[in-house]
């Protein structure tokens, strides 16, 4: 109905219409099924009318989305037809399951990307029922468009990022745990360093763990028995053959699976960027729970790093010249801050943490209200417990979001920075690289800030006694005087070899600028990053019985469309 061919417009305008009168029409006409006001026969009649309206020009306009713009017009007046046409024959009880299949099918394995594109924004609205076997396939597609992310292809990727989320918002909250398989892809998609997919992959995770419980050890438990395994176990190495002798072409992956270490850093790497920062925000709010450290993080850091990670934004709900645009409300915003606090002060009572607690069950009730009040409260807390074996991830990640996050963030990190410098000995191996990035604001607007933090650190700096252990980090690179680099941390740690470095490095590339350039391998950071994005979405399907459709019958344009 948007094609540019004039014949094959008006033939599926004529079809339409037909469709409209046998099915809708004509069973108006001969059972005389009819409310009392004849509202049935009206509604199929003004369709018909509105669709014979169109006759010679296009429906809508002919567009497909991208990465950046996945909300199109021509979309919403197709689903509008959808469920026009839904509403029109309405006797069919079962028309909306039916076609939600065949529209699923057209999705996975039309030849045309633009037909498959519209396939899912048809899916998405009919909103049929859900199974596991469409999850998985789903996820299989997502794989197969990762082996030629060309622009167009990136495009598609979203529309199946969107498709998932509405299935997952169409299931029955206590059936989201049949599905791990979607929450260890959405763990996989996160090493993305396409910064729109990676927003779109944390808004489908944000319903997926609004909808699974972690009161309890039992979604704990499923949660880790589904989880992606090392090719280099026997027994999934056996699955991983018979798969390739069914035929299912799954490409070959090479490289040990990393050991899982947590959801929390992926989830923090997104702070970095002005685009995913307030999607990041939403997902650590909803993992703000004392339970799953096997899912989350490591037990023993994970606590401070979500409170570094959260505190920023938490000071700045308390600042007065709240300037950074919100597409909520600000009192809202202050409102969702308050709710947070509440969570990591129970978090720091499970912890034994009581004195941490008390500060924020303050935060909540709204007792604090100035920033400077917050972080003399909160710094030396902090630095008592974790402070100065783990001061390099803490201060690692404040000096990579003051140097690549929101500018709005500037003020408050400083604040922060000096705050905790005033608490804590600097190692002296460290304090170059933070007086690098801290050096830079000097002739800014905030040169006074700045300046405060580097006497800080000036006061700080002696040699630490038996607690820092940079090496460890993961954020420190040790014995070079010239500044260091930032490494983001990754769930998944390589176990041996280059990969090492390669996997810390997943996130960083051109389009999602979180850190240095090409690895030790020369493998550039975006291969970097495709590779691990890749392998650890195989291993996840892999794992599934599910959806073993022929995976060269999916998404077939993927392999047939030229870079544009």
């Amino acid at each position: 109905m948007d094609s540019s061919e004039d014949i094959v417009l008006e033939h599926c305008q004529h079809l339409l219409v037909n469709l409209l009168y046998s099915l809708a029409g004509r069973h108006l006409e001969l059972y005389e099924v009819e409310n009392s006001d004849g509202e049935n026969k009206q509604q199929v009649v003004s369709l018909i009318k509105y669709v014979q309206s169109k006759r010679g020009s296009m429906m809508w306009e002919n567009e497909d989305p991208t990465v950046v713009r996945t909300d199109l017009p021509s979309a919403a007046l197709l689903s509008a037809l959808v469920q026009s046409m839904v509403d029109a024959i309405f006797f069919q009880g079962d028309l909306r399951e039916t076609w939600g299949t065949e529209a699923l099918k057209w999705a996975m394995e039309c030849t045309s990307r633009h037909l498959a594109c519209r396939s899912h924004q048809i899916y998405r609205a009919l909103r049929p029922s859900v199974t596991s076997d469409a999850c998985v396939a789903l996820l299989r597609c997502l794989h197969r468009c990762l082996s030629n992310p060309i622009p167009p292809v990136l495009g598609f990727i979203m529309e199946i990022l969107l498709t998932l989320q509405v299935m997952v918002e169409n299931m029955e909250p206590e059936k989201v745990i049949l599905y791990p398989q979607l929450f260890w892809g959405c763990v996989a998609m996160m090493h993305t360093d396409f910064i729109h997919v990676y927003c779109q992959v944390l808004e489908l995770f944000s319903r997926i763990i609004d909808r699974l419980s972690f009161r309890d050890k039992t979604t704990e438990n499923v949660l880790l028995s589904s989880m992606p395994r090392d090719e280099f176990n026997t027994n999934d190495l056996g699955d991983f053959q018979r798969t390739e002798s069914r035929g299912y072409e799954m490409p070959p992956s090479s490289g040990t699976l990393p050991k899982f270490e947590g959801v929390q850093p992926l989830v923090l790497k997104g702070l970095m960027s002005t685009v995913s920062h307030e999607f990041s925000i939403e997902v650590l709010s909803r993992i703000t729970v004392p339970s799953c450290d096997s899912i989350f993080g490591d037990t023993e850091t994970r606590l401070l790093m979500h409170i570094t990670g959260l505190l920023p934004w938490l000071c700045l709900q308390l600042s007065q010249d709240k300037v950074m645009a919100s597409a909520l409300p600000l009192q809202q915003q202050y409102q969702k801050a308050c709710s947070v606090a509440a969570n990591i002060a129970t978090w720091c009572r499970a912890k034994s943490l009581d004195e941490l607690a008390t500060v924020f069950v303050a935060y909540s009730r709204g007792e604090i209200k100035r920033v400077d009040n917050l972080l003399a409260c909160v710094s030396p807390l902090l630095c008592n417990k974790w402070f100065p074996k783990h001061s390099a991830l803490a201060f690692g990640h404040l000096l990579r979001l003051l140097k690549k996050g929101p500018v709005d963030y500037q003020r408050v990190i400083l604040l922060m920075l000096k705050a905790l410098l005033q608490h804590t000995p600097m190692d002296a191996s460290q304090s170059p690289h933070m007086y690098t990035i801290v050096s830079q604001l000097v002739e800014s607007t905030l040169c006074w800030e700045a300046l405060s933090v580097l006497e800080a650190l000036l006061q700080s700096c002696s040699p630490v006694q038996g607690g820092s252990h940079p090496q460890d980090s993961g954020y420190f690179e040790n014995g070079a005087d010239h500044e260091k680099t930032l490494v983001p941390q990754t769930s998944f740690k390589a176990r041996s070899g280059p990969l090492q470095y390669t996997m810390m490095a997943a996130t960083m590339s051109q389009a999602f600028p979180l850190g240095a350039a090409a690895g030790e391998s020369g493998i550039p950071p975006r291969d970097v990053a495709l590779q691990n994005t890749r392998l650890i979405l195989g291993r996840v399907l892999d794992s599934c019985a599910l959806g073993r459709r022929d995976y060269r019958r999916l998404v077939p344009f993927v392999t047939t469309i030229a870079n544009m």
